[in-house]
């Protein structure tokens, strides 16, 4: 559709120019214009998404709250503004961001549930744990499946009074789903650890962390795995990988908890 726009504006300046020289480079100059007043959010976004995929999170969010500033994002760049939000902490402007995309009426389903998605992560960042499950099911009995929305609603019912075995069989769901989501893998070996299963948490754990060098929570929940299975040096492997994995205010892992579980593995041989 965009290169038709551009077509057609070429041949509007072209008929304008052989009508009248001043009533073409007028229309030219108007058409320039217009083309630079649009494509400003792109080229900010562009920016963020450039510092964002260099680690600089804090750079990528100035970039996109530009964007935002304009008042000329459209829904899929809002989204994305949305997620830097949450990646730097800002869930109560993310909320602000989301929510007028979920009021409006006729957009398409797929954006509306990607807002939506979104928002439920929000709820959790936000403590309101049971309004973000509830959300994320709501989504899942309205028909919206993506590994995102199974990996959220496995992890909130982790951290919710949900029967481990309902949990359990949410996260196997997921995994039939997509066996490559990181969050999925994550979320069925801490079932099978919370069972007592040992070996079949370590089984998920191992397929996770093979493709990871870089999960805070996989690399933790793998050590603790690894204590239970016997396999000290296995555990002190994984906790030495996580001085070398990124955080964000969106890991769920505190360093209080590593360094308790460093302190455990002290005491074992």
């Amino acid at each position: 559709m965009t290169l038709i726009y551009i077509l057609l504006a070429v041949a509007v300046v072209v008929i304008a120019f052989k009508i009248n020289l001043w009533l073409g480079a007028a229309l030219l100059a108007a058409i320039v214009l217009y083309g630079i007043y649009h494509f400003v959010p792109t080229f900010y976004v562009t920016k963020g998404n450039q510092s964002y995929a260099a680690g600089d999170e804090e750079t990528a969010y100035l970039w996109y709250k530009k964007a935002y500033d304009t008042g000329r994002m459209n829904v899929k760049m809002k989204s994305s503004y949305a997620y830097i939000l949450m990646r730097t902490g800002r869930e109560d402007e993310a909320e602000k961001v989301l929510d007028p995309i979920i009021r409006v009426k006729g957009l398409e389903p797929e954006k509306k549930n990607i807002a939506r998605q979104q928002r439920c992560m929000v709820y959790y960042r936000q403590g309101r744990i049971d309004e973000a499950l509830s959300e994320a099911i709501q989504l899942y009995e309205d028909g919206y499946r993506t590994g995102n929305l199974y990996g959220m609603l496995g992890y909130f019912k982790l951290l919710s009074n949900v029967p481990l075995d309902e949990t359990l069989a949410t996260c196997e769901e997921a995994y039939d789903y997509d066996k490559d989501n990181r969050d999925i893998l994550d979320n069925l070996s801490i079932c099978y650890y919370r069972l007592g299963r040992y070996e079949d948490a370590e089984k998920i754990s191992d397929e996770l962390l093979s493709e990871q060098d870089d999960f805070v929570e996989g690399f933790y929940h793998g050590a603790k795995i690894a204590v239970k299975c016997g396999k000290y040096d296995k555990a002190r492997a994984y906790l030495d990988k996580l001085a070398e994995c990124k955080r964000s205010k969106m890991t769920t892992i505190t360093e209080e908890e590593i360094e308790k579980l460093k302190s455990e593995l002290n005491g074992l041989k």
